[in-house]
């Protein structure tokens, strides 16, 4: 088991990596590669050594056999196997030699150490260590043992408390004590003291720890009596306690080992009392056998941790002969350590020395194992021993698995970082105080298993000889989303010795980043210490390093400078990083050397020298004259406008020794003529207006190097008040070739204006003076949809010169700058263009750019357009500002009011449904119902309020009227109500016989694009229809009588015309209500029902009128007819005719058609005879009389 931990951490330890990005001095081309066994881990610690003699690095191969070290410079290697150590009266192998290796201050000797020396104690396993003191040439000095455990036999006290119930056989009974005698003898030369307790309802002791020394312990077993009882068994564990291990006067010892053996048939008969808790506060360990039926949950609560392991459970005592081989290696076991049952281990797995560091002359190691994983600090000075613990560590924790010293205000400090604590990870801080060490700080990690601690490292980052900043390592820190491993923490160290949090750095990719940290010697000559960080398992377990510059406020950089891959040297390469050692010149040239390991390589690299580079502009004449400047005949030539002059002074910041460097640096620059601009006013080539940038390469030489280059200008130049801009950009091109670099801290480039000549009254500074004025060109700002507000504006200029003059106009969001158009000048036309910004409400115009001439005036109209969607207020405010660039000039400003319309598209119209006719007669004069429709339609696109009005007459001629009238409004959108009110708009037509009636409906909103529809309706008639017919005229009767009216009835629509404008308020020559009805107004509407009454002609006077004149008629014409004689003859002649037909028929037969009336049969036989000549005259007179007569019948 401890074998699988050591493993773990092994392994765990050397998984590290870094990559390559970022080239800065570390050289990549000439490394020295030292190769080894990567199966014994060759390269899992280096260390660079020096001495009066030579220099060299030291490589470790922990998993080389026992381990080995070795020592490699100039291709040649020496190499170190330590041999058996002896431990006492043993001698033991060491194994994993080089697991760690703290270099002393003077670099000339370290100390190389074997946390895993294994040595067995009682079928234990103590892991040991040995650690040995070398030279720089591998030379043993001596070796030491630190915080060695030594094997000694422990105290054990052990009490069998055995079941005496009832319920137990005698024989049973006998058993358990055959079972109690068969384990003192199997441990009677062991350090265990015995004794025996019996419990039923009572409890008795059968003998004493004192009974067993002296021998007495057989023979007072054999004679206990049978209790047959209860099963209390909680007063016995209260009674074993009490009267035996705590009983020093019953042979008890107050340092063994406290062992409690239960034996049991029965469940308990009484509750727990909190007896179980007090055992495990004492730590007593507790072993249950539980015979028969008994239940193993009942019972196991009595138990020790872990219970499963520690409580048995048998079919009947003939089964404790089958656990008791078991048993009594359980119990052996205790004498040889307390901690294999009561958990508590204290350096028997302290694995000393599995980090290590110097502090001057005091090697600290760290004890990850000790205190049950807790882990602590193993001081050593000189000879004398000092074990530092932290008595708030948790089990488990692995305090001492990385380990830095540092010093502050002649304070030592120790950095020990427990990357399981809590499972997050943390590290502690310890101050001296005289001789004993105290816990000052704790930091805690913030993520669970990111191994918060694993790495941590102190730098004096400005080499004073105080401890600047601590970096922790959490290399197995994990960012889900940007998939990224590891991460390290920056901490301050203040003056209050104090850690502070200023910076987290986090690897850019997978690799376990911040494995390793190292503080390297000053790389690049600004001063300050820089930190070495690696990533052994990135790019596939290849590995890679990552440098990070020295910064005074923070530690490090929050970018690294360079990142070395490990690929780079060897492609089978794997775990670069692993460990990083970088604080000697190994090679004498005055620069700091870095050497890294890997699986089976170490890697030594150079550091290159440093120079800094500063670039200056400077350029003649000193500024640019404006007088051959022509715009006028937009010519195309070109003419010199200064000559630029490009010096830069190269000086080396690191200490080369002289000679290093042969060459010079190789410097690529950049110029770019106004750089910013969009419109070019200078170029380099005089051909070629379009060459405004510049680009060469030439070596430079510590001192200074200059060059020189020709600028050119065109004719025309626009913009003469801002100066042209000239920007240098410079780099290294062959930085990761080159003997020498370019230090990345360099500027890296130059900047330089050249100003234009000016022309100014007084001291070269023109004070403009500008005046601005702008009007409204209409009296109100109408909104409506596809209409454009238009303000004139006028500029004036009473000074100097003014450079770079605008208009600035702030309006409401509601105005969309359109354009700006000149309208009149006093000058040659000038120039403009605006520019809507990001914001709604601001315009910015660029007027005669770049010089508004002194004593201009220019007027412009700008147009905007009204945006419909705005909220707009009754009033809408205007600023126009002018300003230029000029020093101490006036700003203009103006700001002006305009009231706000806004236009609507609405219409009354009637409903084309409405009745235009009705007519009453005497059958139908009953009341009938009149409807009339008006819709009030809002075709446009603004909602407003409106109040409607409705009116008609009650009352016209003919004794009409109107009753039961009402107004309806479509969806209850308003209420109206009948009022008296009378205006100007109804007095033409509402005279006071009418009765007119008034209809006022509450004011609403009219909504945009929709309508709503008022309806009237009421019940019209004619009164007293009966009585005008009787009382008409006496001769109408005859001829029929009638009439009629025209009902109208009006509606109109108001609103505010102070705020909204319609198309009826565009039209002219509306003065009065007469001429409101006239035309064609789109607020009112009116219709008109003809209504007719119908009397018809009596037409039973006129037939019996006529009835009573034909009668009086036909009595005259009777008269006349008689006087006539006409009556007379006819007679006679009727009589006469009889007579001759009752003679025919007597002589004549009677003949009878078959089918012919009897009138026609008659007819037949009647004798035909001729009237007589003589009267055929009068006859015929007669008869027109008698026709005469017949008619007027």
């Amino acid at each position: 088991m401890h074998r699988e931990r050591l493993i773990f951490l092994l392994t765990y330890t050397v998984i590290v990596a870094i990559s390559l990005s970022l080239a800065f001095n570390i050289d990549l081309t000439e490394p020295d590669v030292y190769d080894g066994d990567p199966n014994g881990f060759f390269g899992y610690k280096v260390l660079q050594v020096t001495s009066d003699k030579s220099k060299g690095i030291i490589v470790t191969a922990p998993l080389s056999g026992a381990g080995e070290i070795c020592r490699q410079w100039n291709k040649q290697a020496t190499c170190f196997t330590p041999q058996d150590v002896s431990v006492g009266a043993t001698t033991v192998p060491v194994k994993h030699f080089g697991l760690s290796l703290a270099k002393h201050p003077t670099r000339s000797e370290f100390t190389v150490c074997s946390p895993t020396v294994v040595t067995e104690c009682n079928e234990n396993s103590y892991m040991n260590s040995v650690c040995y003191k070398m030279t720089d040439q591998l030379q043993q000095i001596s070796n030491f043992t630190p915080n060695f455990e030594d094997c000694t036999k422990k105290m054990v006290n052990l009490v069998f408390l055995f079941d005496g119930s009832q319920s137990m056989l005698e024989n049973e009974f006998n058993k358990n004590k055959e079972f109690i005698v068969d384990v003192m003898e199997s441990l009677k030369n062991t350090s265990i003291k015995f004794a025996a307790v019996q419990f039923s309802s009572d409890t008795r002791t059968v003998f004493t720890f004192n009974d067993y020394t002296e021998g007495k312990a057989h023979t007072l077993l054999k004679k206990e009596k049978h209790m047959r009882r209860l099963t209390n068994t909680y007063s016995a564990l209260k009674f074993v306690l009490e009267q035996h291990f705590e009983n020093t006067k019953s042979g008890a010892s107050p340092e063994a080992t406290k062992v409690l053996v239960v034996i049991t048939d029965g469940d308990p008969t009484e509750s727990d009392t909190g007896i179980v808790d007090i055992y495990d506060s004492k730590k007593i360990i507790r072993f249950v056998i539980g015979v028969k039926q008994v239940s193993l949950d009942k019972v196991k609560t009595i138990a020790s941790e872990p219970k499963d392991k520690n409580a048995f459970q048998i079919e009947n005592y003939d089964g404790l002969t089958g656990v008791l081989e078991n048993f009594q290696k359980k119990i052996f076991l205790t004498e040889g350590s307390t901690a294999a049952l009561a958990g508590d281990l204290k350096e028997e797995m302290s694995q000393t020395g599995f980090s290590s560091v110097f502090n001057k002359d005091t090697l600290i190691l760290g004890s990850v194992g000790s205190n049950t994983w807790r882990g602590s600090l193993h001081e050593r000075r000189q000879q004398r021993e000092t074990h530092i613990k932290d008595p708030q560590m948790e089990e488990d924790s692995y305090m001492g698995y990385s380990v830095s010293v540092g010093e502050r205000q002649k304070v030592s400090l120790y950095f020990a970082g427990a990357p399981r604590f809590n499972h997050t990870g943390q590290v502690v801080l310890f101050t001296a105080a005289g001789n004993n060490w105290t816990t000052t700080q704790r930091i805690n990690g913030d993520q669970i298993g990111s191994y918060f601690g694993a790495e941590v490292c102190s730098v004096d980052v400005n080499s004073d000889g105080n401890t600047d900043f601590l970096l922790v390592g959490a290399p197995l820190f994990y960012q889900a989303q940007e998939k990224r491993e590891g991460q390290i923490y920056v901490y301050a160290l203040t003056d209050k010795l104090e850690l502070m949090n200023k910076l987290n750095v986090t690897a850019p990719s997978m690799g376990r980043f911040g494995t390793t940290i190292s503080s390297l010697a000053d790389l690049n000559g600004d001063e300050l210490r820089d930190v070495a960080v690696g990533a052994p398992m990135e790019n596939e377990n290849k590995g890679a390093v990552y440098i990070y510059l020295g910064d005074r406020r923070r530690g490090i950089r929050n970018t690294y400078s360079q990142k070395i891959m490990g690929e780079k040297f060897q492609p089978g390469l794997r775990f670069f990083g692993q460990a990083i050692d970088g604080s000697i010149d190994l090679d004498d040239d005055g620069l700091p050397d870095i050497v890294v390991g890997s699986r089976g390589s170490a890697v030594v690299l150079r550091s290159r020298p440093v120079f800094n580079v500063v670039a200056h502009l400077s350029f003649e004449p000193n500024e640019i004259s404006t007088e051959d400047f022509d715009c006028v005949t937009k010519s195309e030539e070109s003419f010199p406008m200064i000559t630029l002059s490009v010096c830069f002074v190269m000086v080396e910041t690191t200490t080369s020794v002289a000679g290093t460097v042969s060459g010079g640096l190789n410097i690529s620059y950049v110029l770019d003529v106004d750089p910013m601009r969009q419109t070019f006013r200078a170029f380099f080539s005089e051909s070629d207006v379009k060459s405004r940038n510049f680009t060469s390469t030439n070596e430079l030489r510590p001192g200074e190097t200059c060059f020189n280059h020709s600028i050119h200008m065109p004719k025309c130049v626009k913009d003469t008040l801002s100066p042209v801009g000239i920007k240098l950009n410079f780099s290294q091109d062959d930085s990761e070739t080159a003997a020498a670099v370019l230090n990345i801290d360099s500027k890296g480039q130059a900047l330089v204006e050249v100003p234009f000549e000016k022309k100014c009254r007084t001291n070269d500074i023109c004070i403009s003076e500008l005046e601005v004025d702008f009007n409204f060109m209409t009296p109100v700002l109408l909104v409506a949809e596809r209409n454009y507000f238009n303000v004139t504006m006028r500029l004036s200029n009473h000074g100097d010169d003014a450079y770079n003059t605008s208009l600035t106009m702030h309006y409401p969001p509601g105005l969309s700058f359109s354009m700006m158009s000149l309208a009149k000048t006093t000058v040659s036309k000038p120039l403009h263009s605006c520019d809507d910004l990001d914001v709604l409400d601001k315009t910015i115009c660029r007027i005669s750019r770049p010089v508004y001439r002194s004593n201009s005036h220019a007027t412009f109209v700008t147009d905007f357009l009204i945006m419909t969607n705005y909220e707009w207020n009754d009033t809408v405010s205007l600023t126009v500002s002018a300003n230029s660039d000029n020093p101490n000039s006036t700003r203009a400003s103006v700001t002006k009011t305009i009231p706000v319309q806004f236009e609507i598209q609405m219409a009354v119209i009637k409903a084309e449904d409405t009745v235009s006719y009705l007519n009453f007669t005497l059958e139908d004069s009953a009341p009938k119902t009149v409807v009339t429709k008006y819709k009030v339609d809002n075709r446009g696109w603004k909602s407003f309020p409106v109040n409607v009005t409705l009116f008609f007459p009650t009352k016209l001629e003919h004794d009409f009227e109107m009753n039961n009238y009402q107004v309806i409004v479509e969806k209850n959108k308003t209420q109206c109500r009948e009022t008296d009110t009378e205006t100007d708009m109804t007095s033409e037509y509402c005279s006071p016989e009418r009765k007119c009636r008034f209809i006022v409906c509450d004011s609403f909103m009219l909504d945009k694009e929709s309508d709503v529809e008022f309806v009237l309706s009421g019940e019209v008639q004619f009164k007293d229809l009966k009585e005008q017919a009787a009382n008409i005229p006496f001769l109408k009767r005859y001829t029929g009588d009638g009439g009629g009216v025209k009902f109208k009835s009006f509606i109109y629509v108001t609103y505010d015309k102070e705020k909204y404008v319609g198309e009826s308020d565009k039209q002219e020559g509306r003065t009065n209500g007469s001429v409101l009805w006239k035309g064609n107004d789109p607020t009112m509407s009116w219709t008109e029902i003809r209504i007719e009454l119908i009397i018809a002609p009596d037409q039973m006077l006129i037939i019996s009128t006529g009835a009573g004149l034909g009668l009086l008629l036909l009595i005259i014409i009777t008269i006349i007819m008689f006087k006539l004689g006409c009556f007379r003859r006819k007679m006679h002649e009727y009589i006469q005719e009889q007579e001759e037909a009752e003679a025919h028929d007597e002589l004549m037969p009677n003949v009878v058609i078959p089918g012919k009336p009897e009138e026609e049969n008659k007819l037949l036989v009647a004798p035909v005879s001729a009237p007589a000549p003589a009267d055929s005259e009068k006859e015929n007179e007669c008869e027109k009389s008698e026709a005469l007569a017949i008619k007027l019948d």
